[in-house]
């Protein structure tokens, strides 16, 4: 898989390395998975002080190569991509990532994380210079998120986010840019946006983070529930859902009608979730206690749906009943 040149560059970070260090392999099954297993292999041969853990994945999501907690690779670096690939290494060693000052106290007055996705190709010679300047950004703050993607192993990515050219680095659902970054601006921009448009996996980050609490308090503040936050309250993953209906119980405590909105968008999503999920809706909309959700309670009860599920929703009915 790697070339000499690779293989020389790779030789030279075992070298440099003082210690052992992990990156993890996230490999659901996709048709892309063995390319990225193959490139973990013969990196940790090339690499002895490279050990690989294997990483929960979701189904349906694609394969990614975890280096660090902030550097998420659904590429496989090599050519001129492999010396970012290999500097992010080296920066996990070091644990001293390069940044100019005046960016680095900028991120550091920031409180909102930060999803980065940056788009390349393999063909691109502009695109390692990019991904150098922002790697930094993931590891000098905990809050920035980089996904690196390859817009030619993954086109339906590419597709849904309306790739027309790389580099293309998007923050959220907000800012795009393409071609040269400044990076001052970037980091501005991770700083002023609207905390209702961030994306899901900025949420998710904060769940993960322990900071639910923080969550439900950003939405209090904004009265509004943010749209990328029903993502979470319908996620396959247990662990994330069950984070999201904490911070939706701890404000339909504290503001029950800001909780009510959350109504209409979780009962569209109803019928195409798992049944666990079906349940933990119907659990919500007990929780929240809007008499508005009764029909569609009701609906469940006298509906053909699995056992748990009917439970939940009776159980739901209840609990507004009772708040009556």
């Amino acid at each position: 898989m790697f070339s000499e040149s690779e293989k020389k560059q790779l030789g030279k970070l075992n070298h440099q390395l003082s210690r052992q260090i992990k990156i993890g392999l996230a490999a659901p099954e996709h048709a892309q998975t063995p390319l990225f297993k193959e490139f973990c292999d013969e990196l940790s041969d090339l690499v002895p002080k490279i050990k690989i853990t294997s990483e929960d994945s979701s189904p349906g999501r694609p394969p990614q190569i975890l280096v660090g907690d902030g550097l998420k690779y659904q590429a496989v670096p090599g050519g001129l991509e492999m010396q970012p690939f290999t500097e992010a290494l080296a920066a996990m060693d070091s644990e001293s990532p390069t940044l100019a000052e005046p960016i680095k106290t900028r991120l550091e007055q920031n409180d909102l994380p930060a999803t980065l996705s940056a788009f390349i190709s393999p063909q691109c010679t502009f695109c390692p210079q990019v991904i150098s300047q922002l790697i930094p950004l993931s590891m000098a703050d905990a809050g920035v998120q980089l996904v690196v993607i390859d817009g030619t192993l993954f086109p339906e990515i590419a597709q849904r986010h309306k790739i027309q050219s790389v580099p293309t680095i998007l923050l959220d659902k907000q800012f795009r840019w393409t071609g040269s970054v400044p990076l001052d601006e970037l980091v501005e921009a991770i700083s002023i946006r609207d905390p209702a448009l961030l994306g899901s996996n900025s949420l998710e980050s904060i769940l993960k983070d322990g900071q639910a609490g923080h969550l439900a308090a950003m939405m209090l503040d904004a009265q509004q529930i943010f749209p990328s936050f029903y993502d979470l309250l319908t996620h396959d993953k247990w662990p994330i859902r069950l984070g999201a209906m904490v911070v939706m119980e701890e404000i339909a405590q504290k503001a029950s009608g800001l909780a009510a909105q959350a109504g209409a968008p979780l009962w569209d999503r109803f019928e195409g979730s798992a049944d666990q999920i079906k349940g933990d809706i119907l659990y919500l909309f007990g929780e929240i206690g809007d008499r508005r959700a009764i029909p569609w309670i009701d609906e469940v009860i006298k509906g053909e749906y699995d056992g748990e599920v009917k439970e939940a929703a009776q159980e739901a009915m209840d609990k507004i009943a009772y708040k009556k």
